[in-house]
């Protein structure tokens, strides 16, 4: 009798189909995760921050035209560069002007 119930499989049913899809839908994607993370995919390939230069504005200058002067070496994207400038300066294009004073940053 005991070698009759070891050889008996047992069958599992699916009694809410819907909570079982969501179950295996969370455990997937906390298993993608564990793997980014573990793999290190996430981490980003940023140009890191070195120095600020003080560029006093001339008549005819962009902002755009500063920020790749200085930056012409690095690796990071003028537009982003032109956004850290806005946030360092507390300033938009729209407000700097011919004699204002600005800080801008430099990258390696």
């Amino acid at each position: 009798m005991s070698t009759n119930k070891a050889n008996r499989k047992h069958r599992y049913k699916i009694v809410k189909p819907f909570r079982f899809f969501v179950f295996v839908l969370i455990c997937s994607m906390l298993t993608i995760l564990a793997a980014y993370a573990i793999s290190g995919s996430g981490k980003a390939d940023a140009a890191t921050l070195t120095r600020y230069a003080t560029v006093t504005v001339q008549e005819n200058d962009t902002l755009w035209d500063i920020v790749e002067t200085y930056n012409s070496g690095s690796n990071i994207d003028t537009r982003s560069a032109l956004y850290d400038l806005y946030d360092i300066n507390d300033k938009d294009e729209a407000d700097i002007k011919p004699g204002d004073v600005i800080l801008v940053p430099i990258y390696k």
